[in-house]
């Protein structure tokens, strides 16, 4: 019943919006609102980021004197319905195009790779992971680290079935905080011109700076999470053997919106590393040597960690 609620909602979408573009006149660029944009439709933009909305809706916001349009891919359904009600009174003052698609399930590289892989195997650069897998519990793996193991031993057991729930489970958990990361860094760009914008009304300036503050601390602890989770998947040499960690230099950027430029910039990169990581070019399952001794997909976590502060500080002390 849910769902047909929901199907009728979207169609209601698609069908009673009619197509609308912005005057050439606009000021507002890039999905920012500008001085133009009407108090209401700036608010409510806000909103759809302050209710993490824009974690189920990948939407593009242009904005005009009398209107806006919005036009964006469809992730989670009652995100979507959420923000039709949201903007549904406001159709009765302003001129709203909204379109909203679900993305194709063909073109999905995810879904290509799950059509190449049985479901119920874990995906093959992890089940070829044995640091991964040792650290899941698998004796198998466990014994390869001792010295004098060899293939075809008596170490050498049938996979088990916890064992792929346990790396299935794993790589599911470790795309959603990727995506949740590519997604909040996304909007910080545009979140941090509104929240720096002098032209604004203080109260909706206000409220950008304290949503762009809530994205970044959101950031910060996807990071946290995918380090985290990333971290077991990669050999810890002794500790006599680790190199001491040079220190991330600080951002040289002289404005907090060029540090909210850099950090998402730098998100988005990893999140394609994370994706790469997990589902490698066809002909390479495994993660190469260079990378598992200078584990640079870990060390971009830490530079990201460190700029995700620092941003914080940026966008907080601005005037």
């Amino acid at each position: 019943m849910i769902r047909s609620r929901l199907s009728v909602f979207l169609c209601f979408i698609g069908v009673t919006m009619m197509p609308w573009a912005a005057s050439e006149d606009s000021e507002p660029l890039d999905g920012v609102p500008g001085r133009d944009t009407p108090g209401e439709l700036t608010a409510a933009w806000l909103r759809f980021h302050e209710a993490g909305l824009c974690q189920g809706v990948d939407a593009v916001f242009v904005f005009a004197k009398d209107g806006m349009s919005v036009r964006g891919l469809i992730e989670d359904e009652r995100s979507a319905q959420k923000f039709g009600e949201m903007l549904a009174p406001l159709r009765r003052s302003y001129k709203i195009e909204l379109t909203l698609a679900k993305p194709p399930v063909e073109g999905k590289p995810e879904d290509k790779d799950a059509a190449r892989d049985d479901k119920s195997d874990p995906p093959a650069s992890l089940w070829e992971n044995y640091e991964l897998r040792s650290f899941f519990g698998d004796p198998t793996a466990r014994a390869r680290e001792r010295e004098g193991f060899e293939e075809g031993s008596q170490f050498n057991l049938p996979p088990s079935v916890l064992l792929k729930q346990r790396l299935l489970i794993y790589a599911e958990q470790t795309l959603a905080w990727s995506r949740k990361m590519e997604r909040f860094a996304k909007d910080l760009p545009v979140l941090a011109r509104a929240a720096l914008d002098p032209g604004m009304a203080p109260a909706l300036r206000m409220q950008a700076k304290t949503v762009c503050l809530a994205h970044l601390q959101y950031l910060g602890r996807a990071i946290g999470k995918l380090n985290g989770n990333l971290e077991a998947a990669f050999p810890r040499p002794p500790k006599k053997e680790r190199p001491a960690q040079p220190e991330s230099p600080a951002l040289s950027l002289k404005k907090p919106v060029d540090c909210a430029d850099h950090i998402s910039d730098l998100a988005q990169d990893a999140a394609k590393r994370v994706y790469q990581f997990i589902y490698p070019d066809p002909d390479h399952y495994s993660v190469s040597l260079d990378e598992l001794r200078r584990p640079g997909l870990l060390d971009s976590f830490k530079t990201l960690q460190k700029a995700d502060q620092e941003c914080q500080t940026a966008i907080a002390d601005a005037r």
